[in-house]
Protein backbone atom coordinates (compact mmCIF):
# COMPACT_ATOMS: atom_id res chain seq x y z
CA UNK A 1 0.00 0.00 0.00
CA UNK A 2 3.06 2.21 -1.05
CA UNK A 3 1.66 5.52 -2.76
CA UNK A 4 3.44 8.37 -5.16
CA UNK A 5 5.28 11.13 -3.44
CA UNK A 6 2.55 13.67 -4.20
CA UNK A 7 -1.02 13.89 -3.54
CA UNK A 8 -2.13 14.28 -7.20
CA UNK A 9 0.71 12.03 -8.42
CA UNK A 10 -0.46 9.18 -5.90
CA UNK A 11 -4.37 9.89 -7.33
CA UNK A 12 -3.59 10.01 -10.49
CA UNK A 13 -1.11 7.11 -10.68
CA UNK A 14 -3.71 4.81 -7.86
CA UNK A 15 -6.79 5.39 -10.28
CA UNK A 16 -4.38 4.56 -13.59
CA UNK A 17 -3.32 1.03 -12.08
CA UNK A 18 -6.02 0.78 -10.93
CA UNK A 19 -8.49 0.96 -14.04
CA UNK A 20 -5.39 -1.48 -15.71
CA UNK A 21 -5.39 -3.70 -13.03
CA UNK A 22 -8.76 -4.41 -12.34
CA UNK A 23 -10.33 -5.00 -15.74
CA UNK A 24 -8.31 -8.47 -15.68
CA UNK A 25 -9.83 -9.03 -12.09
CA UNK A 26 -12.76 -11.35 -10.98
CA UNK A 27 -13.64 -11.94 -7.34
CA UNK A 28 -13.46 -15.36 -6.20
CA UNK A 29 -13.76 -17.20 -2.91
CA UNK A 30 -11.81 -20.17 -1.40
CA UNK A 31 -12.48 -23.09 1.33
CA UNK A 32 -9.51 -22.23 3.20
CA UNK A 33 -10.03 -18.83 3.31
CA UNK A 34 -10.37 -15.61 1.32
CA UNK A 35 -8.61 -15.67 -2.72
CA UNK A 36 -6.56 -12.37 -2.76
CA UNK A 37 -3.81 -10.30 -4.80
CA UNK A 38 -1.35 -8.18 -3.43
CA UNK A 39 -0.01 -5.72 -5.99
CA UNK A 40 3.77 -4.11 -5.94
CA UNK A 41 1.95 -0.69 -3.90
CA UNK A 42 0.01 -3.40 -1.36
CA UNK A 43 -3.32 -2.80 -2.64
CA UNK A 44 -4.95 -6.13 -2.71
CA UNK A 45 -7.69 -7.64 -5.00
CA UNK A 46 -10.09 -10.13 -4.88
CA UNK A 47 -9.21 -12.03 -8.08
CA UNK A 48 -8.64 -14.92 -10.27
CA UNK A 49 -5.63 -16.67 -9.63
CA UNK A 50 -4.33 -16.63 -13.59
CA UNK A 51 -5.32 -13.44 -14.31
CA UNK A 52 -3.34 -12.27 -11.07
CA UNK A 53 -0.45 -13.95 -12.78
CA UNK A 54 -0.95 -11.99 -15.77
CA UNK A 55 -0.71 -8.99 -13.38
CA UNK A 56 2.47 -9.61 -12.19
CA UNK A 57 4.32 -11.27 -15.63
CA UNK A 58 6.51 -8.23 -15.79
CA UNK A 59 7.51 -7.53 -12.77
CA UNK A 60 11.07 -7.78 -11.35
CA UNK A 61 12.58 -10.34 -8.57
CA UNK A 62 12.92 -8.93 -5.45
CA UNK A 63 16.34 -7.24 -5.03
CA UNK A 64 16.94 -6.12 -1.19
CA UNK A 65 20.21 -4.82 0.21
CA UNK A 66 20.82 -6.12 3.89
CA UNK A 67 23.36 -3.55 5.31
CA UNK A 68 26.36 -5.03 7.69
CA UNK A 69 24.23 -2.72 10.89
CA UNK A 70 25.13 -3.03 14.46
CA UNK A 71 22.69 -5.56 15.84
CA UNK A 72 22.11 -4.87 19.57
CA UNK A 73 20.28 -7.42 21.57
CA UNK A 74 16.56 -5.21 21.62
CA UNK A 75 14.12 -6.72 23.56
CA UNK A 76 10.70 -7.35 21.28
CA UNK A 77 8.39 -8.37 23.48
CA UNK A 78 4.81 -8.38 23.63
CA UNK A 79 2.94 -7.34 26.78
CA UNK A 80 -0.87 -6.80 28.50
CA UNK A 81 -2.10 -3.45 30.10
CA UNK A 82 -0.38 -3.12 32.86
CA UNK A 83 -2.86 -2.76 35.91
CA UNK A 84 -4.42 -0.28 36.93
CA UNK A 85 -4.05 1.03 33.04
CA UNK A 86 -7.14 2.93 32.02
CA UNK A 87 -8.40 2.65 28.43
CA UNK A 88 -7.76 5.95 26.62
CA UNK A 89 -10.00 8.28 23.88
CA UNK A 90 -8.58 8.34 20.46
CA UNK A 91 -7.26 11.58 20.86
CA UNK A 92 -5.00 10.40 23.60
CA UNK A 93 -3.98 7.42 21.68
CA UNK A 94 -3.06 9.88 18.65
CA UNK A 95 -1.20 12.28 20.87
CA UNK A 96 1.01 9.51 22.53
CA UNK A 97 1.79 7.36 19.35
CA UNK A 98 2.00 10.05 16.61
CA UNK A 99 5.29 10.98 17.31
CA UNK A 100 6.72 7.53 16.80
CA UNK A 101 4.56 6.98 13.31
CA UNK A 102 7.27 7.80 10.14
CA UNK A 103 6.71 8.14 6.58
CA UNK A 104 8.93 5.61 4.64
CA UNK A 105 9.74 7.38 1.46
CA UNK A 106 11.63 4.81 -0.79
CA UNK A 107 12.70 5.11 -3.93
CA UNK A 108 13.30 2.16 -6.42
CA UNK A 109 13.77 1.33 -10.56
CA UNK A 110 9.89 1.89 -10.85
CA UNK A 111 9.54 5.96 -9.02
CA UNK A 112 8.86 7.32 -5.33
CA UNK A 113 6.50 5.51 -3.09
CA UNK A 114 5.52 6.20 0.68
CA UNK A 115 4.74 4.12 3.10
CA UNK A 116 4.59 4.15 7.15
CA UNK A 117 6.35 2.89 9.97
CA UNK A 118 6.48 3.10 13.71
CA UNK A 119 9.70 3.35 15.91
CA UNK A 120 10.80 0.48 17.84
CA UNK A 121 13.54 1.24 19.71
CA UNK A 122 15.18 4.76 21.12
CA UNK A 123 18.44 4.40 18.56
CA UNK A 124 16.14 4.44 15.72
CA UNK A 125 15.04 1.01 14.44
CA UNK A 126 12.02 1.12 12.73
CA UNK A 127 9.08 -1.47 11.86
CA UNK A 128 7.44 -1.31 8.54
CA UNK A 129 6.55 -3.55 5.90
CA UNK A 130 8.61 -5.51 3.55
CA UNK A 131 6.52 -4.22 0.67
CA UNK A 132 7.35 -1.10 1.27
CA UNK A 133 11.57 -0.91 1.05
CA UNK A 134 11.68 -4.61 -0.94
CA UNK A 135 12.33 -2.86 -4.57
CA UNK A 136 14.28 -0.06 -2.99
CA UNK A 137 17.41 1.68 -3.99
CA UNK A 138 17.07 4.83 -1.82
CA UNK A 139 14.99 4.97 1.65
CA UNK A 140 14.38 8.42 3.38
CA UNK A 141 12.35 7.97 6.61
CA UNK A 142 10.45 11.52 8.05
CA UNK A 143 9.44 11.71 11.44
CA UNK A 144 6.38 13.44 12.93
CA UNK A 145 8.35 16.87 13.07
CA UNK A 146 9.38 16.90 9.53
CA UNK A 147 12.96 15.53 9.91
CA UNK A 148 14.28 13.50 7.05
CA UNK A 149 16.95 10.85 7.96
CA UNK A 150 18.73 8.36 5.00
CA UNK A 151 17.58 4.61 6.11
CA UNK A 152 19.10 1.53 5.52
CA UNK A 153 17.33 -1.70 5.72
CA UNK A 154 18.47 -3.98 8.56
CA UNK A 155 16.56 -6.72 7.83
CA UNK A 156 13.15 -8.41 5.67
CA UNK A 157 11.09 -11.21 4.79
CA UNK A 158 8.62 -11.32 2.39
CA UNK A 159 6.63 -14.01 3.61
CA UNK A 160 5.76 -12.04 6.37
CA UNK A 161 5.50 -8.80 4.80
CA UNK A 162 7.94 -7.69 7.37
CA UNK A 163 10.90 -5.60 7.30
CA UNK A 164 13.02 -3.27 9.86
CA UNK A 165 15.54 -0.18 9.23
CA UNK A 166 17.66 2.17 10.53
CA UNK A 167 18.19 5.73 11.03
CA UNK A 168 20.65 7.20 12.83
CA UNK A 169 19.07 8.93 15.31
CA UNK A 170 18.72 8.28 19.14
CA UNK A 171 16.59 9.71 21.83
CA UNK A 172 13.29 8.97 20.15
CA UNK A 173 9.99 7.07 21.66
CA UNK A 174 9.48 3.70 20.75
CA UNK A 175 6.06 2.91 20.70
CA UNK A 176 5.30 -0.69 22.66
CA UNK A 177 3.80 -3.95 21.20
CA UNK A 178 0.41 -5.02 22.52
CA UNK A 179 -0.73 -8.88 23.16
CA UNK A 180 -2.72 -9.68 19.85
CA UNK A 181 -4.24 -12.36 20.86
CA UNK A 182 -6.50 -10.86 23.46
CA UNK A 183 -8.18 -8.68 20.76
CA UNK A 184 -11.55 -9.81 20.40
CA UNK A 185 -14.19 -8.86 17.89
CA UNK A 186 -15.78 -5.51 18.51
CA UNK A 187 -12.45 -4.28 20.61
CA UNK A 188 -11.33 -0.45 19.46
CA UNK A 189 -8.99 0.36 17.28
CA UNK A 190 -6.80 2.72 16.08
CA UNK A 191 -4.66 3.00 12.51
CA UNK A 192 -1.96 5.66 12.02
CA UNK A 193 -0.06 6.35 8.91
CA UNK A 194 0.24 7.86 5.90
CA UNK A 195 -2.37 7.50 3.60
CA UNK A 196 -1.48 8.39 -0.31
CA UNK A 197 1.91 10.03 0.55
CA UNK A 198 3.48 12.91 3.27
CA UNK A 199 0.76 15.32 2.25
CA UNK A 200 -1.44 13.59 4.50
CA UNK A 201 0.95 12.11 6.47
CA UNK A 202 0.25 11.09 10.66
CA UNK A 203 -3.40 10.55 9.72
CA UNK A 204 -6.13 8.74 12.05
CA UNK A 205 -8.43 6.75 11.47
CA UNK A 206 -10.54 4.87 13.55
CA UNK A 207 -12.58 1.33 14.36
CA UNK A 208 -12.95 -2.40 15.73
CA UNK A 209 -11.22 -5.56 15.08
CA UNK A 210 -13.67 -6.65 12.37
CA UNK A 211 -12.23 -10.46 12.76
CA UNK A 212 -9.60 -12.19 14.50
CA UNK A 213 -7.61 -14.76 13.41
CA UNK A 214 -8.41 -14.69 9.79
CA UNK A 215 -6.58 -16.90 7.01
CA UNK A 216 -5.91 -15.09 3.54
CA UNK A 217 -4.35 -16.37 0.69
CA UNK A 218 -2.02 -13.67 -1.17
CA UNK A 219 -1.14 -14.24 -4.90
CA UNK A 220 2.48 -12.67 -6.16
CA UNK A 221 5.26 -13.43 -8.30
CA UNK A 222 6.57 -16.18 -5.79
CA UNK A 223 3.57 -18.32 -5.69
CA UNK A 224 0.52 -18.12 -2.88
CA UNK A 225 1.16 -16.92 0.20
CA UNK A 226 -0.99 -17.66 3.58
CA UNK A 227 -1.01 -15.18 5.96
CA UNK A 228 -3.11 -14.67 9.29
CA UNK A 229 -4.48 -11.78 10.28
CA UNK A 230 -6.33 -9.28 12.21
CA UNK A 231 -9.25 -7.80 10.34
CA UNK A 232 -10.22 -4.01 10.90
CA UNK A 233 -12.72 -1.83 9.57
CA UNK A 234 -10.50 1.21 10.14
CA UNK A 235 -9.72 3.47 7.02
CA UNK A 236 -6.49 2.30 5.48
CA UNK A 237 -4.80 3.01 2.18
CA UNK A 238 -1.88 3.21 0.03
CA UNK A 239 0.47 4.47 2.02
CA UNK A 240 -0.79 3.07 5.69
CA UNK A 241 1.21 0.52 4.96
CA UNK A 242 3.87 -0.76 7.65
CA UNK A 243 1.37 1.83 10.14
CA UNK A 244 0.81 0.59 13.76
CA UNK A 245 -3.01 -0.61 14.60
CA UNK A 246 -3.65 -0.12 18.19
CA UNK A 247 -5.03 -0.95 20.89
CA UNK A 248 -7.27 1.14 23.41
CA UNK A 249 -4.36 1.62 25.61
CA UNK A 250 -2.09 2.78 22.73
CA UNK A 251 -0.27 -0.41 22.52
CA UNK A 252 0.56 -1.71 18.84
CA UNK A 253 -1.52 -5.10 18.15
CA UNK A 254 -0.69 -4.84 14.76
CA UNK A 255 1.17 -3.87 11.47
CA UNK A 256 -1.14 -2.82 8.77
CA UNK A 257 -0.08 -4.63 5.66
CA UNK A 258 -2.88 -4.63 2.92
CA UNK A 259 -6.65 -4.14 1.97
CA UNK A 260 -9.04 -5.04 -0.33
CA UNK A 261 -9.92 -2.56 -2.65
CA UNK A 262 -13.07 -2.33 -4.81
CA UNK A 263 -12.89 -3.94 -8.30
CA UNK A 264 -14.90 -6.06 -11.44
CA UNK A 265 -17.64 -5.31 -9.75
CA UNK A 266 -17.39 -5.85 -6.87
CA UNK A 267 -17.87 -2.58 -4.33
CA UNK A 268 -15.80 -3.57 -1.10
CA UNK A 269 -15.58 -0.86 1.93
CA UNK A 270 -13.75 -1.10 5.10
CA UNK A 271 -11.37 -4.21 5.20
CA UNK A 272 -7.59 -4.25 6.59
CA UNK A 273 -5.71 -6.31 7.23
CA UNK A 274 -2.92 -6.52 9.95
CA UNK A 275 0.08 -8.70 10.94
CA UNK A 276 -0.46 -9.28 14.88
CA UNK A 277 1.98 -8.11 17.11
CA UNK A 278 1.96 -12.10 18.49
CA UNK A 279 3.19 -13.08 14.74
CA UNK A 280 5.86 -9.89 14.25
CA UNK A 281 7.70 -9.87 17.65
CA UNK A 282 9.69 -13.06 17.04
CA UNK A 283 10.22 -12.49 13.37
CA UNK A 284 11.34 -8.86 13.63
CA UNK A 285 13.58 -10.31 16.72
CA UNK A 286 15.03 -12.48 14.07
CA UNK A 287 15.33 -9.03 11.26
CA UNK A 288 17.03 -8.16 13.44
CA UNK A 289 19.95 -10.68 14.88
CA UNK A 290 20.24 -12.30 11.32
CA UNK A 291 18.94 -9.98 8.79
CA UNK A 292 16.32 -12.64 7.77
CA UNK A 293 14.04 -15.54 9.41
CA UNK A 294 14.94 -18.42 9.52
CA UNK A 295 14.15 -22.17 8.80
CA UNK A 296 12.39 -20.82 5.04
CA UNK A 297 14.62 -22.80 2.46
CA UNK A 298 14.74 -21.88 -1.18
CA UNK A 299 16.01 -23.13 -4.62
CA UNK A 300 17.11 -19.13 -5.24
CA UNK A 301 15.01 -18.69 -8.40
CA UNK A 302 12.81 -16.76 -9.98
CA UNK A 303 9.78 -18.36 -12.06
CA UNK A 304 7.49 -17.82 -15.29
CA UNK A 305 4.07 -17.63 -13.21
CA UNK A 306 2.05 -17.44 -16.47
CA UNK A 307 4.15 -20.54 -18.04
CA UNK A 308 1.45 -23.93 -17.51
CA UNK A 309 0.41 -26.34 -19.80
CA UNK A 310 -1.72 -24.88 -22.45
CA UNK A 311 1.33 -22.44 -22.67
CA UNK A 312 3.29 -25.44 -23.36
CA UNK A 313 1.34 -27.16 -25.73
CA UNK A 314 1.38 -24.29 -27.68
CA UNK A 315 5.00 -23.50 -28.05
CA UNK A 316 5.89 -27.30 -28.10
CA UNK A 317 7.19 -27.29 -24.83
CA UNK A 318 7.11 -29.95 -22.32
CA UNK A 319 4.91 -28.63 -19.02
CA UNK A 320 6.85 -27.51 -15.81
CA UNK A 321 7.83 -24.61 -14.24
CA UNK A 322 9.73 -22.23 -16.34
CA UNK A 323 12.86 -20.35 -15.05
CA UNK A 324 13.49 -16.59 -15.69
CA UNK A 325 15.88 -15.64 -13.45
CA UNK A 326 18.38 -17.56 -11.01
CA UNK A 327 20.54 -15.64 -7.50
CA UNK A 328 24.32 -16.09 -8.24
CA UNK A 329 24.04 -16.74 -4.38
CA UNK A 330 22.44 -19.79 -4.90
CA UNK A 331 23.68 -22.93 -5.32
CA UNK A 332 21.62 -23.44 -8.11
CA UNK A 333 23.35 -21.00 -10.21
CA UNK A 334 26.51 -22.30 -9.40
CA UNK A 335 25.16 -25.94 -10.27
CA UNK A 336 24.28 -24.44 -13.85
CA UNK A 337 20.49 -23.53 -13.81
CA UNK A 338 20.09 -20.54 -16.37
CA UNK A 339 16.83 -18.77 -17.30
CA UNK A 340 14.55 -20.37 -19.60
CA UNK A 341 15.14 -23.62 -18.39
CA UNK A 342 12.01 -25.82 -17.76
CA UNK A 343 12.16 -27.88 -14.37
CA UNK A 344 10.09 -30.89 -15.23
CA UNK A 345 10.54 -32.62 -12.09
CA UNK A 346 12.18 -32.95 -8.63
CA UNK A 347 13.20 -35.61 -6.72
CA UNK A 348 11.48 -37.65 -9.92
CA UNK A 349 7.94 -36.10 -9.35
CA UNK A 350 6.10 -33.89 -12.08
CA UNK A 351 5.71 -30.63 -11.72
CA UNK A 352 3.43 -27.90 -12.93
CA UNK A 353 4.21 -24.52 -11.51
CA UNK A 354 5.80 -22.88 -8.04
CA UNK A 355 2.79 -24.35 -5.95
CA UNK A 356 4.39 -27.68 -6.56
CA UNK A 357 7.83 -26.74 -5.78
CA UNK A 358 6.47 -24.70 -2.39
CA UNK A 359 4.69 -27.92 -1.36
CA UNK A 360 8.20 -29.44 -1.67
CA UNK A 361 10.00 -27.05 0.11
CA UNK A 362 7.62 -26.96 2.71
CA UNK A 363 8.70 -30.74 3.84
CA UNK A 364 12.66 -29.57 2.78
CA UNK A 365 14.83 -27.39 5.34
CA UNK A 366 18.32 -25.66 4.20
CA UNK A 367 20.93 -27.99 3.08
CA UNK A 368 18.55 -30.13 1.55
CA UNK A 369 19.23 -31.31 -2.02
CA UNK A 370 16.80 -31.94 -4.54
CA UNK A 371 17.18 -33.35 -8.15
CA UNK A 372 15.87 -31.53 -10.61
CA UNK A 373 15.25 -32.84 -14.41
CA UNK A 374 15.42 -30.08 -16.37
CA UNK A 375 14.68 -29.09 -19.93
CA UNK A 376 16.63 -26.95 -22.13
CA UNK A 377 16.66 -26.56 -25.91
CA UNK A 378 15.74 -29.80 -26.52
CA UNK A 379 17.67 -31.75 -24.08
CA UNK A 380 17.00 -32.91 -20.76
CA UNK A 381 19.64 -32.47 -18.16
CA UNK A 382 19.67 -33.66 -14.03
CA UNK A 383 21.22 -31.00 -11.50
CA UNK A 384 21.15 -31.44 -8.19
CA UNK A 385 20.75 -28.72 -6.12
CA UNK A 386 21.08 -27.56 -2.88
CA UNK A 387 18.43 -25.65 -0.91
CA UNK A 388 19.87 -22.71 0.78
CA UNK A 389 18.33 -19.95 3.52
CA UNK A 390 15.94 -17.63 1.88
CA UNK A 391 17.28 -14.87 3.64
CA UNK A 392 20.62 -15.05 2.64
CA UNK A 393 19.44 -15.16 -1.03
CA UNK A 394 20.94 -11.70 -2.94
CA UNK A 395 20.20 -10.92 -6.81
Amino acid sequence: MRSNRGFLIAFSALVAAALILMTALLSVLRESGVALVRFPDGTVLLGEPEDAKRAYGDLPPVSITIVDTPRPEIPVTTAPPAEGMEPLTFNQIYKAAAPSVAAIIATSPYGTGTGSGFIMSEDGYIITNNHVVEYSEEITVMLEDGSEYPARTVGADRVSDLAVIKIGVSGLDPIEFGNSDAMEHGAPVAAIGNPLGIDLRNTITTGIISGVNRDIIIEDSAGELTMNVLQTNCAVNPGNSGGPLLNEYGQVIGIISSKIMSGAGQNVEGLGFAIPSNTAAPLVAQLIEKGFVTGRPTLGVQVDITYDESVADKYGLPPGVRIVDVSKSSDAYRKGLRPNDIVTHIDGGEVYGIADVNAIKENRAAGDVLTLTVYRAGQTLTIEVTLVEDGEIRW
